[in-house]
C-alpha cells in the first residue's frame, strides 16, 4: 500500500468518524436527550478507531524486514513485562475491616490479574520517568 493511499484512507476514516460524532451529538441535544444511543455510537467509534489503528498498524509493520524486528521485540519485551508482573501478583482476594469478601464475583484469578495489571502500570510508569529524565539530562549536554 503506497504511503499517499495509506494516508488518504487515514483522513477518509478520520472524517467519517468526525461526522458521526457530529450527528451523534445533533441528535442527543436536539431530539430527545437520551443517553443510550450516544454511549452505543461511542462504542462503536471506538471499535472503528481501534480497529483502524491496528490494522495499519500490521500494515506497516510488514512494510520491511526491519520493522517487522523491531515490532516482534517490543511485543517480545511487553510480553516479559506482563510475565513479570503476573509473577509478582498475589492470589488472595482482599477482605474488608469484617472480615468478608469485599466482592462475591472476584476469585483468586481475577485477584491476580488485577494486582498484575496494577505492577505493569507501575513498571511503565517507572520506565516512563525514568526516560524523560535521561532525555532531560542527555539534552541538557547537548
Amino acid at each position: 500500500m503506497g504511503e499517499s493511499l495509506a494516508i488518504k484512507i487515514i483522513n477518509i476514516v478520520f472524517y467519517v468518524l468526525f461526522a458521526v460524532s457530529v450527528l451523534l451529538g445533533i441528535i442527543f441535544f436536539a431530539v430527545n436527550k437520551n443517553e443510550e444511543p450516544l454511549i452505543v455510537g461511542g462504542y462503536i467509534l471506538t471499535i472503528v478507531s481501534v480497529g483502524s489503528i491496528l490494522l495499519f498498524g500490521v500494515v506497516n509493520m510488514f512494510k520491511s524486514k526491519s520493522s517487522i524486528i523491531t515490532s516482534l521485540g517490543i511485543i517480545g519485551a511487553f510480553v516479559v513485562l506482563i510475565g513479570i508482573s503476573y509473577a509478582f501478583a498475589s492470589s488472595v482476594i482482599p477482605l474488608d475491616a469484617a472480615g468478608e469478601l469485599v466482592d462475591e464475583a472476584l476469585t483468586a484469578s481475577g485477584s491476580r490479574w488485577s494486582g498484575a495489571s496494577l505492577y505493569l502500570l507501575y513498571i511503565l510508569l517507572a520506565v516512563s520517568f525514568i526516560s524523560l529524565i535521561f532525555t532531560e539530562i542527555r539534552g541538557a549536554f547537548k
